[in-house]
């Protein structure tokens, strides 16, 4: 009787401990990451030993599992760095909130400082859970019953249920709250040590790009190869490609952070024989996988590839870019051979239309350069191409045809230089209107002085008396005019004491000509100045000498 009443009593304990355990017990894993390539998806760091620079990442990766209370979960890491002696170094925190079910993943970096002493330290993971147990079940609780309360505040209730934001309005979150996982980790300060991971670089899958072993003496052929760089800072790395040890070709490659560049060598076969291809680099901190090949190197009559022609496309040219509507253009087109003998149509497209061909003959390994003449009709851009060579293009831009009077070449030359024209067309009006101006100022003069010593002229205008034939101006004196109204400008801006003297303008007066006449008179009737006074003056002296003239 005593055993049964012990029994059932052990299983009422039993039965009352499982009802006290909840559901999901919380999981936390920690560790030092060298890469981050997801939310809980990491690379672990290959020493855990890191040099005393502010360029080093020590990254720590903290995660919580079944932690979500009623669909919700805040948690607080706190990090504290210790050093050798003991001593604090480093400290920070991270907060975590989610309104679902998944992990919550953290992740905090932790930079060493110059001044780090050499040694292990220690890092002290602590996490605290702010929710508040409680008050959530009594904010939830309360829509159990009547959920008419929602109407009161809607927004608030959509709000916490869907999103938490306002989760510590509601007094939920606790601070700091409860203490709920701890754990150390430890790494090491060398300054021997290097940032970057001893795979830094990754050399791997070198091949030929036909997928064939087997070349022929003088043939060219192409070497690929992918190189890894495993760290985030973007490096550079010179690439060689060897032969047996020998190195045939180098390249500079430059790789992404945490990405993967292609490498491909150009080669030719030089001699017979079976040989070892491999490649080198100019730091330690890379590693090879799949990155060595073998090939054989035959004469023509022995190899077994010679049994159709390979003719490829090299490259391709337009002598022309910019062209009239139906104007002839060459299309250079460089081919070469990798096969056997033979002939190849090459087909130059126009907007992917055909516009012109032509055939090539090739023997093995000869390389040829063709002209095919096209003539574009479509004016715009015309992106020109060849045929198995979609990659290669030039545009060409077709306007339309020029008419026959632009290709005159005066006029093309009118065209390129249109700031002289417009100098020149000045300068001939100017030329014009103070020619005519000249050419009415005299004709008036002289015209006035024939009415006046002509009987029967007074009753007629000025209009009316014809000029006589030996004062009409002539297209020569012209030049004699621009030369005296040149001095005339030069003698208005002299200085005073290089003013000429009054014997010789007395000497000019005695000897005057008719085109000296006529710039006084222009000076009297179209430009008046403070001088005029002085012209008028001077006016019945001039009137008595063209008397003296005329009855000369």
């Amino acid at each position: 009787m005593a055993k049964h009443t012990a029994a059932i009593a052990g299983l009422m304990i039993l039965t009352f401990l499982l009802f006290l355990q909840p559901v999901s017990a919380a999981d936390f894993k920690f560790d030092i990451v060298a890469k981050v390539s997801g939310s809980d998806n990491y690379t672990r760091h290959w020493s855990n030993i890191y040099p005393p620079d502010s360029k080093a990442d020590i990254i720590i990766h903290s995660a919580a599992y079944d932690v979500a209370y009623r669909r919700m979960s805040d948690l607080n890491f706190l990090y504290v760095v210790y050093d050798p002696m003991g001593n604090v170094v480093a400290l920070g925190n991270q907060e975590k909130f989610q309104r679902s079910y998944d992990p919550v993943v953290a992740y905090y970096t932790i930079h060493p400082a110059s001044d780090w002493i050499e040694g292990n330290y220690r890092v002290r993971i602590q996490v605290y859970d702010r929710i508040n147990r409680q008050a959530l079940d009594n904010f939830t609780n309360d829509l159990t019953g009547d959920q008419s309360v929602i109407m009161d505040d809607p927004g608030t209730y959509k709000t916490f249920f869907e999103t938490g934001s306002n989760a510590g309005d509601k007094g939920v979150l606790a601070s700091p709250g409860t203490l709920t996982a701890q754990a150390d980790l430890n790494f090491k300060i060398s300054k021997s040590a290097t940032i970057y991971p001893p795979d830094r670089f990754v050399l791997h899958d070198a091949r030929f790009t036909d997928n064939t072993n087997e070349r022929i003496i003088g043939e060219l052929f192409k070497v690929e190869v992918k190189i890894d760089n495993n760290y985030k800072d973007d490096g550079t790395v010179k690439l060689a490609m060897l032969v047996d040890n020998n190195i045939v070709s180098t390249k500079d490659v430059a790789v992404k952070g945490f990405s993967t560049s292609t490498v491909i060598f150009d080669a030719k076969a030089g001699k017979e024989g079976t040989f070892k291809l491999h490649f080198g680099t100019d730091t330690p901190d890379v590693k090879y996988k799949n990155a060595e090949l073998t090939f054989s190197i035959k004469n023509e009559a022995e190899s077994t590839k010679l049994d159709i022609p390979k003719i490829e496309i090299k490259g391709m040219n337009v002598d022309k870019e910019f062209v009239s509507a139906g104007e002839n253009t060459t299309v250079s087109v460089t081919a070469s051979n990798n096969g056997k003998t033979g002939s190849k149509t090459i087909t130059v497209y126009s907007n992917n239309v055909p516009v012109g061909s032509t055939e090539v003959q090739l023997q093995y390994l000869e390389e040829k350069t063709v002209q095919v003449p096209i003539i574009l009709k479509n004016t715009g851009i015309n992106r020109i191409t060849v045929s198995d060579a979609p990659s290669l293009f030039r545009n060409v831009f077709v306007q339309e045809p020029e008419s026959p009077l632009t290709k005159n070449p005066i006029v093309k030359r009118l065209q390129d230089n249109p700031l002289k024209v417009s100098m020149i067309v000045v300068f001939m009006v100017f030329a014009g209107v103070l020619y005519s101006v000249r050419k009415r100022l005299l004709e008036d003069e002289v015209r006035t002085h024939a009415k006046r010593r002509e009987p029967g002229n007074d009753q007629k205008t000025l209009d009316d008396v014809e000029t006589p034939a030996e004062y009409k101006p002539k297209l020569s004196d012209m030049g004699k005019y621009l030369k005296s109204f040149g001095e005339r400008i030069k003698l208005r801006f002299k200085p005073k004491a290089l003013a000429i003297p009054p014997e010789q303008l007395q000497q000019q007066e005695d000897v005057e000509k008719p085109s000296e006449v006529l710039v006084k008179t222009y000076k009297q009737i179209v430009r008046p100045s403070k001088k005029s006074k002085s012209s008028k003056k001077l006016r019945p002296e001039h009137e008595k000498k063209m008397r003296t003239k005329g009855n000369g």
